[in-house]
């Protein structure tokens, strides 16, 4: 796949043309280099040629439009739509940044993805922007990360936490579920299994052998969203920032050896995708644009694309070091020139960060 880098002295980081997926991403800092972000074990296997481009090269973070299952037209049946299996083209660069086109349009619309780093920061800016337009689509991003040891996931306040309304894995043959399906809950650490018992599911891994999806949405009026997994075995934290008027919700997928066909094959482990979006779970283009459950209660399950107008979706996500010692974050605060992490413990760590990036939007 062809790449293009852009990197400084602290991030590196590669965009593909096929599928626009970013990857490598290396935090750089004085005595090593830390790479998070998973890539699928199955990349350099020839895979069934119905196998879609985005889970054939699956790795990174990408951009969906559609998030999830493309199932209006006639003309897009591939996974997560066009922008993750498509070409994308580059039409401008330089040491600390990146332009691209798609190569084909989205429901009449231009797809413009823009990533940007800063130095000093240990950060990755994007904004894709949809140029014109027609129609209902749910977007989102999907970065993944592989969890070595034992992470600690934590959110925003989130005024809504649910389960969809089946198991992503129905079929025991296929694949194996093990949350309860659907519930609603108000805290992480204590979500139902599908016997009734009780599950910390803010720590990664919480088992084995399973395939799992939840989503939250994003309390209003807070001056942004925030999403992070601290691994403190693994020396780092991960965070991700969003316009939660955009991006109102997250979806968690939980991915841990529990699709028994191919690619998977059982082997795809110790993954979490951090999905942050604007979409009806993972149910795909037409259930987001139809009445569903969460619509009914008011959220946000897709965005409009319009001839006479664009669409800006920012999100960023970095990276810090952290000690053995630190726990699972409790809050992520703006002070000058960054953002402030607390955990559990009241333990705290500086990230520079711009945040007027997600906040000054078109």
């Amino acid at each position: 796949m062809k790449n293009h880098i852009i990197k400084n002295s602290n991030i590196e980081v590669g965009i593909t043309e096929e599928c626009g997926f970013l990857h490598p991403i290396k935090f750089i800092f004085r005595d090593k280099v830390i790479e998070p972000m998973h890539i699928a074990p199955w990349i350099n296997e020839e895979l069934d040629s119905s196998i879609d481009p985005m889970l054939k090269n699956l790795r990174g973070d990408f951009f969906c439009a559609p998030f999830s299952t493309s199932d209006v037209s006639e003309n897009e049946k591939r996974g997560h739509g066009s922008s993750a299996n498509d070409k994308w083209d580059l039409i401008g660069t330089d040491n600390n940044s990146m332009k691209f086109k798609l190569a084909k349009k989205i429901l009449e619309s231009e797809l413009i993805k823009e990533v940007n780093i800063h130095e000093g920061e240990n950060v990755v800016y994007q904004k894709h922007t949809f140029i014109g337009g027609k129609g209902k689509i749910p977007i989102g991003h999907h970065a993944m990360l592989k969890i070595p040891s034992k992470g600690y996931l934590s959110f925003s306040e989130f005024k809504f936490g649910g389960i969809p309304p089946t198991p992503i894995e129905p079929d025991e043959k296929l694949g194996r579920s093990i949350l309860k399906y659907p519930q609603e809950f108000t805290d992480l650490r204590k979500l139902k299994m599908n016997d009734n018992s009780i599950i910390d599911a803010s720590v990664y891994p919480f088992s084995k052998g399973h395939e799992d999806l939840l989503m939250v949405v994003s309390k209003d009026n807070l001056p942004f969203g925030w999403s992070a997994l601290s691994c403190p075995n693994e020396g780092w934290l991960w965070f991700s920032i969003k316009n939660i008027n955009i991006l109102p919700s997250t979806v968690i997928w939980m991915s841990n050896g529990g699709r028994y066909y191919p690619p998977f094959s059982s082997r795809h482990n110790n993954v979490m995708g951090i999905e942050e979006v604007n979409s009806y779970y993972h149910l795909g283009h037409k259930a987001s644009i139809e009445e569903n459950d969460l619509s009914k209660k008011g959220f946000s399950t897709y965005i409009n694309l319009r001839a006479d107008q664009a669409n800006e979706i920012p999100y960023l996500f970095g990276l810090v070091e952290i000690s053995p010692n630190f726990g699972r974050i409790k809050e992520i605060n703006e002070i000058k020139n960054g953002i402030e992490i607390i955990d559990d413990n009241g333990n705290k760590i500086f990230a520079k960060v711009n945040l007027n990036f997600i906040k000054d939007i078109k």
